[in-house]
């Protein structure tokens, strides 16, 4: 079954957390400096980052009582935790490096919006908790922090607007602002000016028959493509057999180029749109604009 989206805000709700991560990000004089200082970012919030790889039982069993009911408790394997009042972050050091660095600014999101800080002495995060699909926005609202200081705000976008449309272009943009390749290509269609969308594919299961079926986790959408497209029925699992299935690359291979594919709109209006696809071992990204947008020339005033 599709996952829903993520960080879904109101208008007001995002301007109030870019405001605030706006002004993380110029205390940390970080803007333009790549990747995105994380560690000047939270040092410059005077949250501390501890070096000890303590999210055990026994110490999380100590925080708890700490907390008594003013805890925030993970629903899964502890990964991150913020003692409020001490401004101290434990995180999981096994999590590879950017993950590291994305939960320590949704930590720090819990301790400067002025909304949060005051409601739990003890915040514990998990694999959910950081997840794009958390509905609860409590969290949705540290994602969000964490995704404008990662990648400045409005600068990643501008920058990726400059170049030919493409799922390279995420892909070594992300690198640059020290981003996993998942939030980058998420960030990229989701505020990019043309008519985008990527769907997110789990890895294939190999089947007797189709040769392999895939379950689509989530779609992410621009705004111009919702404004073309409408909100289509995307399958919910695809096969070598249909056009999407037939994206994802074989074997070893991470790429597959760009072909034509045809959607269909809300109103049942076939569109031409052009397709590619870029595999991990986690997930499959096929990426898709609508033709008709993807020559014109944009002016901004």
């Amino acid at each position: 079954m599709m996952k829903p989206d993520d960080s879904i805000l109101d208008p007001y709700q995002l301007a109030q957390i870019r405001k605030h991560a706006l002004t993380a990000l110029q205390a940390a004089n970080a803007i333009g400096r790549y990747p995105t200082p994380v560690a000047d970012v939270m040092a410059e919030a005077k949250i501390i980052v501890s070096e000890e790889d303590v999210l055990r039982d026994d110490f999380l069993t100590r925080m708890r009582r700490k907390a008594g009911t003013a805890l925030k408790k993970a629903l899964s394997k502890v990964l991150g935790l913020l003692d409020v009042k001490s401004r101290l972050v434990y995180i999981d050091r096994g999590l590879y490096i950017l993950k590291q660095s994305f939960l320590k600014l949704h930590e720090t999101a819990h301790a400067v919006l002025p909304w949060q800080r005051d409601i739990y002495c003890v915040i514990e995060d998990c694999e959910k908790t950081i997840s794009p699909e958390m509905s609860e926005q409590f969290d949705r609202e540290a994602n969000v922090f964490a995704s404008e200081v990662l990648f400045q705000i409005d600068d990643f976008t501008k920058r990726a607007g400059d170049e030919p449309f493409g799922i390279q272009i995420p892909i070594k943009l992300g690198k640059e602002y020290g981003a996993s390749i998942y939030s980058s290509v998420r960030r990229y269609v989701s505020t990019h000016h043309r008519a985008c969308a990527v769907l997110v594919i789990n890895p294939p299961e190999l089947v007797a028959g189709d040769g392999f079926v895939a379950t689509l986790r989530r779609v992410v959408t621009s705004t111009e493509f919702d404004r073309i497209m409408g909100f289509p029925k995307w399958p919910e699992t695809v096969t070598p057999k249909d056009e999407i299935g037939a994206m994802i690359p074989p074997g070893k291979r991470k790429m597959s180029g760009a072909r034509s594919i045809s959607l269909i709109d809300t109103n049942g209006t076939m569109h031409e749109c052009v397709a590619e696809a870029f595999k991990t071992p986690y997930q499959i990204f096929v990426l898709v604009h609508e033709s008709s947008t993807l020559n014109r020339t944009i002016v901004f005033f």
